[in-house]
């Protein structure tokens, strides 16, 4: 026979399983914008190498709110610098080339990171729906399984009294919930 307790852990678990799910599919999704920064950033760097040959390169660089700086490297023949993020909020000069390969480690430590979030997420999918599975069974054989028999002290109830509510079930009525001062009327009442 199929406890309701068992079914009420059941649901529970699912919901945890299903709160864990959303959490790893939001991280992920953290992650892909991460990605799609490193990407630009890489273009953007490529562009900035292949055309240090020979010619200025000018461009205008976005700083926000619509605002955006003009940008111009004289220094034909030589490779041009960046400030790059080199962790914990310190910052360091590095030429392009340089700044280029480090973007690209961090964006392979990026898309590991998130190869595993996908495998979690991959796993909690599955224990969810196999947690769900049980959880529907289980409902089907409580929906199944015959009810209590009435006790022979509780009359049956009259043919003709259907559609009249009992009357235990009409008087009875929850209190209304007063304010934290007990029966007192209060401003919140």
């Amino acid at each position: 026979m199929v406890d309701r307790a068992q079914l009420q852990r059941l649901a529970s678990e699912v919901e945890t399983l299903r709160k864990r799910l959303d959490e790893i599919n939001l991280r992920i999704e953290q992650v892909d914008a991460v990605l799609a920064e490193h990407a630009i950033t890489d273009a953007v760097l490529e562009t900035l190498l292949s055309h240090q040959h020979g010619a200025s390169i000018s461009t205008h660089l976005p700083i926000g709110s619509g605002v955006s700086l003009p940008y111009r490297h004289n220094d034909v023949g030589e490779e041009g610098t960046a400030l790059v993020d080199l962790g914990t909020g310190v910052f360091g000069e590095r030429r392009w080339s340089d700044a280029r390969i480090m973007t690209g480690r961090r964006q392979e430590d990026i898309q590991q990171l998130r190869n595993e979030l996908k495998q979690q997420s991959d796993q909690s999918e599955a224990a969810l729906g196999r947690a769900a599975q049980a959880f529907n069974q289980l409902a089907e054989q409580l929906k199944q399984s015959p009810s209590p028999p009435l006790s022979a002290s509780q009359p049956d109830p009259p043919a003709g009294d259907d559609n009249k509510p009992s009357a235990p079930e009409s008087t009875q009525k929850r209190p209304r919930r007063r304010g934290m001062f007990g029966a007192d009327l209060t401003l919140d009442d």
